[in-house]
């Protein structure tokens, strides 16, 4: 099942409003907001490419900047969309 995703500037929801975000999810201990990371999947969805592509880039040293969280691959969800920026003002 894709989900849709809406992700305003300021933060990333998906579109059922049910996700997580830094405003929704105050961390038990301190208070503090916890920050939301991105899956490869999730990340595939939003840019409407296959998860396989994601992982191409990752292989090459391309695409949205990711961070590793011992095997697992997460994203920021602001890093994805200033890449995505990035990427519409070299195509210019």
């Amino acid at each position: 099942m894709t989900t849709q995703h809406v992700w305003p500037r300021s933060r990333w929801t998906p579109a059922s409003g049910q996700g997580r975000n830094s405003e929704e999810m105050p961390d038990a201990v301190t208070g503090a907001p916890e920050p939301v990371f991105l899956t490869v999947q999730e990340v595939a969805d939003l840019l409407r490419v296959s998860p396989g592509t994601i992982r191409a880039w990752i292989a090459k040293g391309e695409g949205p900047p990711m961070m590793r969280f011992g095997k697992q691959i997460r994203y920021r969800p602001e890093r994805v969309m200033e890449w995505v920026e990035q990427q519409e003002r070299a195509k210019r």
